[in-house]
């Protein structure tokens, strides 16, 4: 019988973490774009934002993409045009990202 109730329990935490593992957020479909720093010389800078998340470790990975897809809505909500992505920061408890928002005026075609 301790054998069953063991069974029954990993089972149930295998599935939990699976479930997790496939909860996310939409992709983000707008046009701001990342970037690197030295292509940000003709545009105005906005200001930092930064997320983080509870998934860490493992998940750590997952966790920064969730946050940089959030970022990046909020980015095109503030009215920037390209993001420049500092390192996840993966602790024991959470991922952290921090992404610089720029507004880059559009380029011209030449003829």
């Amino acid at each position: 019988m301790t054998h069953l109730r063991l069974t029954l329990l990993l089972l149930a935490a295998t599935s939990g973490l699976a479930a997790c593992g496939t909860m996310s957020s939409p992709r983000y479909a707008g046009s701001v774009v990342a970037s690197e720093t030295g292509a940000m010389a003709r545009c105005q800078y906005l200001g930092d934002i930064s997320g983080s998340s509870g998934l860490s470790g493992f998940f750590a990975l997952k966790g920064a993409d969730d946050i940089r897809q959030e970022l990046l809505r909020r980015a095109d909500v503030q009215g920037a045009t390209h993001v420049v992505w500092d390192r996840p920061d993966a602790g024991y408890t959470s991922t952290t990202v921090v992404a610089k928002t720029y507004r880059c005026p559009p380029v011209q075609e030449k003829p």
